[in-house]
């Protein structure tokens, strides 16, 4: 067995559909990492009576859900408070490797993470986090094409990996490994066909260690590599045009928080792309 980076993650649910989606692909990567789950809910004060059962079901549910799913420990946990508060308390005080949200849905502008639980808690909470855009419910948890767009450079290849592993594992999934070297305004325009082949040629090297990390998981993934004005704008044309049921994308802190106004690339991605979307915010820690 791969040691894994994931030992302990924890899904937070609240009785919503979304969330119960996000819980189920917590059930999918626990049982594929053989990873400990703990499923979490927080009743906050603002709850009635209604919102309370259905919250503490749903934690009862995913218990038996993960066990389908060969989670060997499950467990479900019942807090009371500041969702933020306590869930952060609750990783630092359980040494959570990794925390499962939902994006629920965009705001009136559109937007998943401006000023949402979900963005606080990537910023706020010790452990990496994935939080998962589902779009359309009927294709998720169906992930036969799956997307991986990456930087390159040896960049989180074990963490990202490990997630691709166990999804791939479960679904039998096409993986392809898509990368972007993006041009400059100018420079588009006036790149010729050699020039472009150097490029494409220096993206196969960059993401040449994120393909052997995968082939050591048996994981037997194609790669893509483009040249392109903006990243962005390359990963929705591929997922649109191209059908994936899935996006695992990788950021950062400063990645989702950048522009946060207007032209964040994350909120693009999110709102623009026909797919459930798995957003990866990776912590020093487990670097």
């Amino acid at each position: 067995m791969i040691e894994t980076n994931f030992r302990k993650i924890a899904v937070a649910v609240d009785g919503s559909f979304h969330a119960s989606i996000a819980a189920r692909y917590a059930c999918i990567l626990a049982g594929g990492l053989q990873s400990t789950l703990y499923a979490v809910t927080v009743i906050t004060d603002d709850m009635n009576e209604r919102d309370e059962k259905s919250a503490s079901y749903s934690v009862a549910r995913i218990i038996d859900e993960a066990r389908e799913h060969g989670v060997d420990v499950a467990e479900g946990v019942i807090l009371r408070g500041d969702v933020i508060i306590e869930l952060s308390k609750f990783v630092r005080d359980n040494g959570i490797d990794m925390l499962i949200l939902s994006t629920r849905r965009p705001q009136k502008e559109r937007r998943f993470f401006v000023r949402s639980v979900t963005s606080r808690l990537m910023t706020s909470v010790s452990c990496n986090v994935l939080a998962i855009k589902v779009s359309h419910p009927g294709r998720s948890l169906r992930s036969k094409r799956v997307l991986v767009p990456v930087i390159g450079d040896g960049y989180m290849d074990k963490q990202r990996s490990d997630i691709i592993a166990a999804i791939a594992g479960r679904f039998n999934s096409s993986i392809t490994v898509f990368h972007v070297e993006e041009l400059s305004a100018q420079g588009i325009n006036r790149l010729e066909k050699f020039q472009q082949d150097i490029l494409i040629e220096a993206g196969g090297k960059k993401i040449s260690s994120f393909m052997k990390v995968l082939r050591t998981r048996g994981v037997h993934a194609s790669e893509k590599i483009v040249t392109g004005r903006r990243v962005r704008d390359e990963i929705i044309s591929e997922a649109s045009h191209h059908k994936y049921d899935l996006i695992v994308l990788g950021t950062t802190k400063r990645n989702i928080l950048k522009k946060a106004v207007s032209g964040n690339p994350v909120e693009e991605i999110l709102r623009d792309t026909p797919c459930d979307v798995m957003i990866l915010n990776f912590k020093e820690r487990s670097q």
